[in-house]
Parts: C-alpha cells; sequence; structure tokens
C-alpha cells in the first residue's frame, strides 16, 4: 500500500501569507482616512436634525387650531444672522446645543455669506445655517459644507 501526505507545502503557505499581506496593506489605506468622512457625516446629521425639525415646527404652526407654531423662528431674537442661527439650534436640537467641535454660519442658499442679513419678514421665510467645524471656514469651506435650512414661524 501506497501511503499520501495530506497537508500544504511551504511553499503554498507562504504563497497565501504573502497574498493576505498584500490585500491587508491595499485595505490599510481605505481605513486610515475615515476621519473626514465621519466628521462630514456628523455635520450632515446636524444640519438634517435642524432641516427636519424646522420643517415638523412649521408644520405644527400651520394645523395648530391658533396657527401659531411651537417656536417662534424670526421673532426678536432673529435680528441677526448670529441669533437667527443661534435661536433656531437652542430650539430645534435635541440637546439645544451644536457639539463642541462644530460652528455654525448664516449662509444664502449657495453657501455665501450674505452681505446684509434680512430678518424673518413673514412666517414661511426661510433662512441657511452652514454647519462647519471649529476652524474659521473660508468662502470655499462654506460652499461645501451641509446647510440646514430654518423655515421662519413668525416675522
Amino acid at each position: 500500500m501506497k501511503k499520501t501526505q495530506a497537508g500544504f507545502t511551504l511553499i503554498e503557505l507562504v504563497v497565501v501569507i504573502v497574498l493576505l499581506g498584500i490585500l491587508g496593506v491595499t485595505a490599510l489605506g481605505k481605513f486610515q482616512d475615515l476621519s473626514g468622512e465621519a466628521e462630514t457625516a456628523a455635520m450632515e446629521g446636524i444640519a438634517s436634525e435642524l432641516s427636519s425639525g424646522s420643517t415638523i415646527n412649521y408644520a405644527k404652526g400651520l394645523v395648530s387650531a391658533d396657527g401659531n407654531a411651537p417656536l417662534k423662528i424670526g421673532s426678536d431674537e432673529a435680528d441677526t444672522a448670529a441669533k437667527s442661527c443661534n435661536s433656531a439650534i437652542k430650539g430645534l436640537l435635541s440637546s439645544g446645543t451644536l457639539p463642541a467641535a462644530y460652528k455654525y454660519t448664516n449662509v444664502d442658499v449657495n453657501g455665501a455669506v450674505p452681505a446684509n442679513f434680512a430678518a424673518c419678514s413673514a412666517a414661511g421665510d426661510n433662512y441657511y445655517c452652514a454647519i462647519t467645524k471649529e476652524t474659521a471656514p473660508d468662502a470655499t469651506a462654506l460652499a461645501a459644507a451641509p446647510r440646514a435650512g430654518i423655515i421662519c414661524t413668525a416675522g
């Protein structure tokens, strides 16, 4: 009777280890720079929460018996760009504030800082708050930043 050996040769094992090493090095590059994508996703999540909160607030005002929204956006506090985004964030975000690493800037629909911010003149008007990192954003960063559309509920 002839006896056959079962198993892998040393060369086969070395080839498999080399191939796994190549795959590992290739995949490592993809996992190294996920912090930028995570930061962008966090900013988009904040902007989305603000936008949807504003829409729900405005809709509640439309369907309520007295026609008043729960949160007055565009009232006396919203007379400047900083106060308008700030009052929306305080009232619409579940935490009442932005996470520490982020800031807001009042922008127009294209992401540019408006020369003159016009406060809400009537219910249904809107303005935008760009969500960026804590560092002072330049015009390019603001144009690319996620924007939350805020719907005014008071003039």
